[in-house]
C-alpha cells in the first residue's frame, strides 16, 4: 500500500512533467464555494388573481411586511379546501377525467419571517366558518332528539303490533313491513374545514363524517412528512398519498378498532417548512429508494426571499378582508349544479365544470408545450417528476378561481390564462427549492474546508474519515463523497486513488497548498 507521502510525490512527479514538455504544474488557486439558488420568480397579483383577491393579498403582506406570496398560497390552497370534492373540473370534452381543487402546499423561510401569522390571516377565515357550524349544529341537534323521539315511539308501536301478531291477534306481515319501513334518523355533525393534529384513524373517522374534505394544517410540515416516514406508519403515508387524488375511497381496518370505509378521500395540505429542514429532507429523498412522489405533490411551495422589515401601523384597506369573508361562507355553502355545474352521472361521480372553447385552447396549448418542451429538457429527476403533476395544478387553480369570483357556468379564457401563470410561477419556486439539493453538498463542502483550514484533516485523508467526525450535514459516506466532488471541482482537494491495507482502490484527498491552514 502506498503511503500518504508516496501518493503525494507521486502526483507531484504526474504533475511536474520534465524539461522538455514544459514548465511545473501550479495548483489553480481555490475558487470561493457559495451556495447559489435560482431567484424566486415574482409574484404578479394582478396578472395570477381576480382584482379582489389580489387586493386581499397585497393588503394583508404589506400591513404584515411580509411576502405577498406566502398569503397568495395559503389563500388558494384554503379556498380549494373550502370546495373540496362537492365538485371537480372535467379538463377534456370527451373523456370523464375529473379534477378536484384540493390542493398540497406551503411556505419556505426562516423563523423570522412571518410564515406562521400570515399564513392565520387566512385561516382565520376557517374559524368563523366553524362556528357558524357550531351554532347550527345546536339547532340540528334539537330537531334531531324530537326526530329520534318520535322514531322510538313508532319503534315501540310496531313491536307492540308484533308482539300481538305473534299470538294470533294481529297482522304479522303488515307489522313487519311497518317495521321495515321505520327508517332512524342520522345523528347531525358540524362540517368541519381543518384539522391540525390527527391520527390517521381519527382523520378517517372525521372524513367518513365530511365527504367533502378537510385541510390540514401543520405549522412545520417537515414533522408530518417525516411522521410518514417511520416504521410502521406505511399506512398512513398510504392514505395521505391517495387523499391528494381527491376521488379516490379507503379502507382503513385496525386491531381492536374495527373498519372504517372511507367513501371520498380529499384531503388538503399546508403549513411551513424552514429551509435547512427541508434541505436535509430533499436530500435524503434525492438519495435513496424511497421517492414515492410525496413531495411533488406539494404544488403550491413557495420560497420567496424575506421582505426588510420597518414599522407599518395602518387600517385595513376597505372592504378588502369583507370580501373574502363573504367569498368563504359563499364557498362553504354553494350548490355546483345551481352555479352551472353539469349533474354527477354512472361515470362520472361528482357534479363537474368544464373549460370553454376559448379556455380548453389555453389548456391544450399549455399542456402540448408541459409535455413537449418542459417534462422533457428537465435535467432536474424531481423537478421533472414534479411537472408531471402539473395537468392536476393548473386544472385545480383554474376551478378554484373560478368558483372563487362567484362565476357560474363554463370555465373561461381568463381564468385558464391566470392558471397558467400560477404554473409558470410555481415551477420557478419548485426549481427553488430542489436547487436545496446542490446547496445541501456546497454546505456539506463549506464545513469540511473550515476543517481543513483549521487544520483538523491531515494530507491523505478519505471520504470515512470524513463522515466519522459527524459534521453537520455529513452524516453519511455519500453526504462526504458529495461534499468532497464540490471540493475539488472548486480547487481545494485533489484526490489520488491507491489501495488500502486490504488492497482495496482507496481514494485519498490532498489540500491545495495555497490554502493557509493552520498547522
Amino acid at each position: 500500500m502506498s503511503t500518504p507521502k508516496q501518493c503525494a510525490e507521486t502526483w507531484e512527479k504526474v504533475s511536474a512533467g520534465d524539461a522538455e514538455r514544459g514548465p511545473r504544474w501550479e495548483w489553480p488557486n481555490p475558487r470561493p464555494i457559495v451556495t447559489d439558488l435560482p431567484e424566486p420568480p415574482p409574484f404578479k397579483p394582478q396578472v395570477m388573481l381576480p382584482p379582489e383577491l389580489a387586493d386581499f393579498v397585497l393588503d394583508e403582506s404589506d400591513r404584515m411586511v411580509a411576502p405577498p406570496d406566502y398569503v397568495a398560497a395559503a389563500l388558494l390552497v384554503a379556498m380549494g379546501a373550502t370546495i373540496g370534492a362537492r365538485c371537480a373540473i372535467k379538463p377534456k370534452r370527451r373523456d370523464d377525467w375529473i379534477v378536484t381543487p384540493n390542493l398540497w402546499g406551503g411556505v419556505v423561510g426562516s423563523p423570522s419571517t412571518k410564515k406562521t401569522p400570515t399564513i392565520n390571516t387566512v385561516l382565520r377565515f376557517f374559524d368563523r366558518l366553524e362556528a357558524k357550524e357550531a351554532d347550527l349544529l345546536d339547532e340540528r341537534m334539537s330537531v334531531f332528539e324530537i326526530e329520534q323521539a318520535a322514531y322510538e315511539a313508532h319503534e315501540a308501536a310496531v313491536r307492540a303490533a308484533m308482539k300481538k301478531a305473534a299470538v294470533g291477534k294481529g297482522q304479522m306481515e303488515q307489522a313487519m313491513r311497518a317495521m321495515g319501513d321505520l327508517q332512524p334518523p342520522e345523528q347531525p355533525h358540524a362540517r368541519r374545514f381543518r384539522s391540525n393534529d390527527s391520527t390517521v384513524p381519527k382523520m378517517g373517522e372525521l372524513l367518513s363524517r365530511n365527504p367533502a374534505g378537510m385541510l390540514v394544517f401543520r405549522d412545520e410540515l417537515v414533522g408530518l412528512l417525516s411522521s410518514w416516514d417511520r416504521e410502521g406508519n406505511e399506512g398512513d403515508r398510504a392514505f395521505y398519498l391517495e387523499s391528494w387524488n381527491g376521488t379516490g375511497s379507503f379502507a382503513i381496518d385496525r386491531i381492536g378498532r374495527g373498519s372504517l370505509f372511507v367513501k371520498n378521500l380529499c384531503l388538503s395540505v399546508f403549513g411551513g417548512i424552514q429551509p435547512d429542514l427541508l434541505q436535509r429532507y430533499l436530500s435524503g429523498i434525492a438519495h435513496s429508494m424511497d421517492n414515492d412522489g410525496r413531495i411533488q405533490r406539494f404544488q403550491v411551495l413557495v420560497y420567496p426571499h424575506p421582505v426588510p422589515w420597518e414599522w407599518r401601523d395602518r387600517l385595513p384597506a376597505k372592504g378588502a378582508r369583507e370580501y373574502v369573508r363573504d367569498m368563504f361562507d359563499r364557498l362553504a355553502s354553494f350548490d355546483p349544479v345551481e352555479d352551472g355545474a353539469k349533474p354527477a352521472d354512472d361515470f362520472v361521480k361528482l357534479p363537474h365544470f368544464e373549460f370553454t372553447d376559448e379556455a380548453l385552447e389555453i389548456f391544450i396549448e399549455w399542456s402540448t408545450d408541459l409535455h413537449r418542451v418542459q417534462i422533457p429538457n428537465e435535467q432536474n429527476p424531481l423537478m421533472q417528476q414534479h411537472l408531471g403533476k402539473f395537468e392536476k395544478l393548473f386544472s385545480a387553480i383554474a376551478l378554484t378561481l373560478w368558483i372563487g369570483s362567484g362565476n357560474v357556468g363554463a370555465i373561461a379564457h381568463a381564468t385558464a390564462v391566470r392558471a397558467a401563470a400560477w404554473c409558470d410561477y410555481l415551477a420557478g419556486h419548485a426549481r427553488r427549492v430542489y436547487a436545496l439539493v446542490e446547496a445541501a453538498r456546497v454546505d456539506g463542502a463549506r464545513t469540511i474546508a473550515k476543517r481543513i483550514t483549521e487544520g483538523k484533516l491531515p494530507d491523505g485523508f478519505t471520504a470515512r474519515d470524513v463522515y466519522k467526525k459527524g459534521w453537520q450535514g455529513i452524516k453519511t459516506p455519500r453526504d462526504a463523497e458529495a461534499a468532497l466532488a464540490v471540493l475539488e471541482d472548486h480547487d481545494w482537494i485533489i484526490g489520488h486513488e491507491t489501495d488500502d491495507q486490504q488492497g482495496r482502490p482507496t481514494t485519498r484527498y490532498y489540500a491545495n497548498p495555497k490554502l493557509e491552514v493552520a498547522r
